[in-house]
């Protein structure tokens, strides 16, 4: 009986030992807090390096390292320390995967290091499949890199119903647009019932452009133009609604937006609006019959695009309706106005805008598809196995590394370089090359390093120019970018001697030649 009694008196001290010593160590860390808080950092952090010297794998006493780092408002040291209890995997009730995990993925998102961010958020979803935060930011993430079905995947985590996030439905909307999902419109209407900010307004009113439902399209499109203050995006408005009074046969108002949208471009000095308005604006006023107040901006804008069809076929109907050798209707055969007019909603805003207006493009690409496949699924194990992307390290490049990569790619293509021209930009070269099966077919290559660019008419025609100046009848764009509707035009009435590599190409070429 003593002998159960020695033990049992044993084991009590015992705890009681134990549990001193837990609370002298917490006391100490309470005291490391408490002098970070007068802002004594460097003696609270001396503080705590003694305590982890006992024991280096202390979650706690990172966390607190962390802590204070925090306060001190140094986020890359904060995350230092909370990277090592992940790497560690030893956690406490109130330390947990998903707190940490969460909290170093935020640091790295709030400084824009989105490859780090993106892949901690991924932890987080190994332990919490459905956690807010982290599918929110992934979805938005993936989104920006305009991979749409990477970010629906995480959005699609989320339980609707629960969402009040004008944002959030304005990126599930953007993403059901582009994929053709055929759920923008409800989509939009609940980010406007949120919040009735211009870019769900005007999102919303494109969307209901596109389900016919005109009238509700132009009220909204009204109202999201009364709070713009940016002139580009309400010159955008102006030009949606110029195209929604054409489709409902109002040309006395297509009329006045479009003479609204021709001010402002040559106010701002836009010389590519300035050209595609003063067109849109011809266009109105030729099916109007109003004849007369038009010849000047018609004239520009063949001066502008000498080699645009349409524009020759727009003057040529002018000159004959002018002088009565036909009508709308029996001259369509050889340009056909209503039609043209009829698509012009498509043409200006065809789905790819939902992304392009909700302002949701990232300024910064990152090597996404190293980190996960198309089903959210995550590909690496450590963030440096993930490495650089292949486009990244194109930008990348310099002088003579930089020059041999472009070979490389020519070459891929069929071409040989035989001549480095001139180019006054200085972000990128400009190559004449000659064809491997026959040297006097010449080809003018523009390569860019850039990161998200338009390429416009006026770029189109200045390499136009620069190919008939080196005999060049191939011209090709190869770069990150975007080409602006009268680069399109120009490219579609070129006859097939002008030909872009961006994207999905861009990316296959540099798979094929890295």
């Amino acid at each position: 009986m003593a002998f159960f009694i020695f033990v049992g008196t044993a084991v009590i001290l015992l705890g009681f030992l134990l549990s001193f010593i837990i609370t002298q160590k917490r006391d100490s860390y309470s005291k490391a807090l408490g002098l970070a808080a007068l802002g004594n950092y460097l003696d609270a952090r001396a503080m705590v390096r003694e305590k982890l010297e006992e024991d280096h794998q202390n979650p706690y006493g990172h966390f607190v390292m962390a802590k204070i780092y925090s306060m001190e408002n140094d986020p890359l040291n904060e995350a230092k320390h909370l990277e090592i209890i992940k790497k560690n995997n030893r956690y406490t009730k109130e330390i947990d995967l998903v707190t940490v995990s969460n909290r170093v993925a935020d640091i790295y998102y709030n400084k824009d290091y989105f490859e780090e961010s993106f892949f901690h958020y991924l932890d987080t979803l190994q332990a919490d499949r459905s956690n807010p935060t982290a599918c929110m930011r992934l979805g938005f993430m993936a989104l920006g890199q305009k991979e749409f079905k990477i970010a629906d995947h995480f959005f699609s985590r989320l339980p609707e119903e629960k969402m009040n996030s004008s944002l959030y439905f304005i990126a599930r909307g953007v993403i059901s647009g582009v994929t053709g999902g055929g759920k923008e419109r409800a989509y939009f209407e609940k980010a406007y019932d949120l919040e009735k900010s211009a870019v769900s307004g005007f999102l919303y009113a494109l969307s209901l452009s596109r389900e016919n439902k005109h009238k509700e399209a132009v009220k909204i499109g009204t109202a999201v133009a009364d709070q713009i203050e940016d002139e580009y995006v309400r010159y955008t408005i102006f030009q949606f609604l110029m195209t929604e009074a054409i489709l409902q046969q109002n040309f006395p108002d297509a009329l006045k937006y479009s003479r609204l949208c021709m001010e402002m471009a040559r106010l701002n000095g836009w010389t590519s609006e300035t050209t595609e308005s003063n067109i849109h604006f011809s266009m109105v006023s030729v099916y109007m019959g109003r004849y007369e107040e038009i010849s000047e901006f018609l004239i520009e804008a063949e001066s502008e695009r000498l080699d645009d069809p349409e524009v020759v076929s727009l003057a040529n109907l002018k000159y004959k309706l002018e002088r009565g050798l036909g009508n709308l209707e029996t001259l369509s055969n050889e340009y056909d106005l209503t039609k043209e007019l009829s698509l012009l909603s498509v043409s200006l805003f065809p789905n790819s805008r939902y992304f392009e207006l909700s302002g949701m493009r990232s300024s910064k690409p990152f090597n996404l598809k190293g980190l996960v496949d198309e089903n959210g699924k995550k590909l690496a194990g450590k963030l440096d196995m993930v490495g650089k992307d292949k486009f990244e390290k194109f930008i990348a490049m310099a002088g003579t590394q930089f020059k041999n990569q472009v070979t490389r790619m020519i070459l891929n293509l069929g071409y040989r370089v035989t001549k480095e021209l001139s180019n006054p930009e200085g972000d990128g070269v400009n190559l004449l090359c000659s064809s491997k099966e026959d040297v006097n077919q010449r080809a003018l290559f523009r390569v860019r390093k850039w990161k998200d660019a338009k390429v416009s008419d006026v770029f189109l025609r200045d390499m136009t120019q620069q190919m008939e100046e080196s005999g060049a009848t191939k011209g090709y764009i190869v770069g990150n970018f975007e080409v602006t509707e009268g680069g399109k035009k120009m490219i579609a009435a070129s006859a097939n001697a002008m030909e872009i590599i961006t994207g999905d190409k861009f990316e296959d070429l540099l798979d094929r030649t890295m």
